[in-house]
């Protein structure tokens, strides 16, 4: 299944923020980085406020890692707004 999402600057700024640390993670463990790169460079060349089709894995990916950076947000103390905004259009 797909889904059209609207991706803002601050919306893309907060996803690329997210899955750049999970692309490392893989990369340094030795795993596949070809689809999380492809998405990444999905999502950076997107103007901003234009709607784009992601698949539902895609989806999850970055539901998990938007809420990965919100987490670790939150136990810093620094506000959570960008990713808050990011998960709700991924639901």
């Amino acid at each position: 299944m797909m889904k059209k999402i609207k991706l803002t600057r601050a919306n893309k700024s907060i996803t690329l923020k997210a899955l750049a640390p999970y692309y490392y993670q893989q990369r340094a463990l030795g795993h596949g980085t070809q689809e999380v790169g492809k998405l990444i460079l999905k999502i950076d060349s997107l103007p901003a406020d234009k709607k784009a089709t992601f698949s539902t894995e895609k989806i999850f990916l970055m539901r998990s890692t938007i809420n990965q950076l919100r987490n670790v947000q939150l136990a810093k103390g620094q506000y959570t707004d960008d990713a808050d905004d990011m998960l709700l259009k991924l639901f």
